[in-house]
């Protein structure tokens, strides 16, 4: 996983760096999520979907 420093100084992403902490798929815990490694899991601010339930919590 990035640094704050490294995401806000090296992405392009709009989200937040919580928000990125929270849809990292390596990280999380839901094995068996139909979200895992899928843009759609993103949040709607990058053109995602927002569907990662990490993003609800």
């Amino acid at each position: 996983m990035m640094s704050k420093e490294q995401f806000e100084n090296g992405t392009n992403w709009k989200m937040s760096y919580e928000e990125y902490v929270k849809c990292y798929c390596p990280d999380c815990d839901k094995r068996n999520c139909p979200h895992r490694e899928a843009f759609r899991r993103v949040p709607k601010a990058d053109g995602g979907l927002g569907l990662c339930p990490n993003l609800n919590a």
